[in-house]
């Protein structure tokens, strides 16, 4: 009764930006307009604006003949300056704050937020909160877990998803939020997820899991059923039960679970689709695109996709001609890089991500995540990416398992170690016959520039990964199951460590 009762609340205060958002989606083109003039009249009297000319009045042309696509590294003296304290260097105002990101691969980068690209966060909650009051979630305890991401094994400090909420909606979401008991500083990540265990274990009544990478709460199963008996004896009796079959059955653990919120495609497609078969009892939605630098996308339960935030965010997309587009100039079924303009002050930032057309809803585009467009290994030429790493495994493992491919540079000839829990014979000349199918990785095999793939079988391989890459300085929360792992010095500390475990190598 107490979530229903929340859940009006929540509806009511979500209601007029959904409805907002619901009349921009019948006209995409314009809603664009006034969104890039609302951007451009705060970028044109900062730093940034004013070193290109930029002027308040500026059309979608002139704005586009002014600044040039950019990237992290081209912003990077103007984020210096930010960071010192400095007020309207890339937008009016000063940041409040810098969050940092990485991805699976690059390097840390740190992101301005000001008052208004947290408006964008919390509108895009607005709107997803209230379609899925509307068309999903019939709240009756209203009890929910959001990912909490230790920042840093050896560290208290955690993270929250709604971090960025505030005012009433933070309040009306904080009694029903599932919170664990964090462990104290230089704890592993085992004792971290024991806590995390023991606080979902315990609530018998949970009705929504909203995390980033399905593979959170797949590794996180992996280790309850690991680690059951340890559990056990911490748990009341009634929920210890649910820990003394074999194979623990997920659906009986929260039979009240109407969603899971967590990414869906590239690579996050496999694993939502095994979490999927642990909780059927719920819905599982993808994200969408919901980068640190800005929410591009909203999932829209109506929409049976994701729909760009066209009155937070300009977007422009690119082909691979590197032809320019504008958001209703999409065409179905092609692929597009994003290039984005923020309230932020990332005003045409390559955001790294590469997306299809798959439809319309209303008059806007809706778009699917397809990747990274810079996931790109080269150590001899061979340029192996993400995509082609990943349609590869997709034919050799079973749906279930777990593979990474990464680098190993340091021995003569270098070649690629493919990390998987399934034991499969000769699967190491059927990866390079499958790899062999790209041109240049060919080539360097046919001159012995790369030698033949190695094979590692890890029991708990996904556990291993993801642990080396919290310790390596990732939130647990951020991790993706990558097909390829194109950070060379990664890879190495990687492949360095797992060495070190004396496991065995086929």
């Amino acid at each position: 009764m107490i979530g229903a009762v929340g859940a009006a609340l929540l509806r009511a205060l979500t209601a007029t930006r959904a409805e907002r958002f619901e009349q921009a989606l019948d006209e995409c083109a314009a809603v664009q307009r006034r969104t890039l003039a609302r951007l451009v009249r705060a970028t044109a009297l900062s730093e940034y604006g004013r070193h290109f000319g930029l002027r308040s009045e500026d059309s979608i042309e002139g704005f586009q003949a002014k600044l040039p696509p950019v990237n992290y590294g081209d912003l990077q003296t103007y984020i210096a300056r930010a960071l010192n304290g400095e007020s309207d260097i890339l937008t009016l105002g000063r940041a409040r704050h810098f969050e940092p990101t990485s991805g699976s691969g690059g390097g840390a980068k740190l992101i301005p937020y000001n008052g208004a690209l947290l408006a964008s966060f919390r509108s895009l909650f607005a709107i997803w909160a209230n379609d899925l009051l509307q068309n999903t979630l019939r709240p009756h305890s209203g009890r929910v877990f959001v990912s909490v991401s230790s920042r840093q094994i050896g560290q208290s400090k955690a993270r929250y998803d709604p971090d960025y909420l505030s005012g009433s909606l933070r309040l009306l979401l904080a009694p029903f939020l599932v919170t664990p008991d964090l462990p104290k500083a230089g704890t592993d990540a085992s004792a971290f997820r024991d806590e995390l265990a023991l606080a979902l274990l315990r609530c018998s009544d949970l009705e929504v899991m909203s995390v980033w990478s399905p593979t959170y709460l797949l590794v996180l199963f992996a280790h309850i059923q690991a680690r059951r008996a340890e559990l056990a004896v911490r748990l009341p009796q009634a929920r210890r039960r649910l820990l003394e079959t074999q194979a623990i059955d997920w659906a009986h653990v929260w039979p009240q679970l109407q969603l899971v919120s967590c990414w869906n495609e590239a690579a996050s497609s496999l694993p939502s689709q095994q979490l999927a078969r642990c909780l059927p009892q719920a819905r599982l939605q993808g994200k969408g695109l919901l980068a640190t630098e800005a929410p591009v996308t909203v999932p829209l339960v109506r929409a049976a996709g994701c729909v760009p935030l066209i009155d937070e965010v300009f977007v422009e997309l690119e082909d691979a001609t590197g032809s320019l587009y504008l958001l209703h100039e999409a065409q179905p079924d092609r692929d597009y890089a994003l290039i984005i303009s923020t309230a932020g002050g990332l005003m045409r930032y390559r955001l790294g991500d590469c997306v299809r057309v798959t439809g319309r809803w209303r008059d806007t585009p809706l778009l699917e995540f397809l990747g990274r467009v810079d996931s790109v290994c080269d150590l001899v030429g061979e340029k192996l990416d993400e995509a082609q790493v990943g349609a590869a495994l997709r034919t050799l493992l079973p749906a279930t398992a777990y593979g990474l491919l990464v680098p190993e540079e340091a021995k003569v000839p270098a070649n690629y170690c493919l990390i998987t829990d399934a034991g499969i014979g000769k699967l190491a000349f059927a990866l390079d016959a499958a790899l062999c199918s790209g041109y240049r990785y060919g080539e360097a095999r046919a001159l012995g520039q790369l030698a033949l793939p190695q094979v590692v079988v890890l029991s708990d391989a996904r556990r291993l990964v993801h642990d080396f890459l919290i310790a390596d300085g990732m939130a647990a929360g951020d991790i993706k199951d990558a097909a390829l792992m194109h950070r060379r010095e990664r890879a190495a500390r990687l492949l360095s460590q797992l060495a070190l475990k004396s496991h065995g190598v086929s």
